[in-house]
């Protein structure tokens, strides 16, 4: 599967439902600023959540190399400890060494957010997942982490 591509001002209004956190808000505001600064390459919205991350090998958001830009979780209603990560890996996160990205989900209801304004580079793919403990490998329970999306472009566009 291909990346689906379009015009960054489409994804920032897709986001436009996770601004109620006005820190969250603001935070989208800037990197979408800045992202049109640097050329406004187009983006892609992958949207994640809470049954896929804590699924057996967590869920693919990209199957081929791309740059990320940014990640955003919320918390669902629950204080039981959960770690998001993101692995450079087209198919499962199974490799430790792979493991680019961690947000320690640790409080109910929370937003959290990454930016990597000049991107990520992600060699083969993003798989999202998401573990007990932030050096561990077990899955989750479903319910214990988040909802939310990652922003991603082309490789070659950072």
């Amino acid at each position: 599967m291909a990346l689906s591509l379009e015009a960054a001002n489409k994804v920032r209004q897709k986001t436009r439902m996770y601004s109620r956190n006005p820190a969250t808000a603001d935070v989208l505001k800037a990197f979408f600023r800045n992202h049109a600064e640097k050329g406004n390459a187009d983006l892609q919205l992958v949207f994640l959540d809470d049954a896929g991350v804590t699924g057996t090998d967590g869920v693919v958001a990209a199957d081929a190399a791309c740059v990320l830009y940014l990640a955003f979780m919320r918390k669902r209603a629950t204080a039981t400890d959960s770690f998001f990560k993101l692995f450079d890996d087209a198919t499962d996160d199974a490799t430790a060494a792979s493991e680019r990205v961690t947000l320690s989900l640790l409080e109910a209801s929370e937003d959290h957010i990454a930016v990597f304004p000049s991107g990520l580079d992600m060699a083969t793919g993003i798989v999202a997942t998401s573990h007990t403990t932030h050096n561990g490998t077990t899955d989750s329970t479903a319910g214990d982490s988040g909802d939310g999306f990652v922003i991603i472009g082309a490789s070659g566009t950072d």
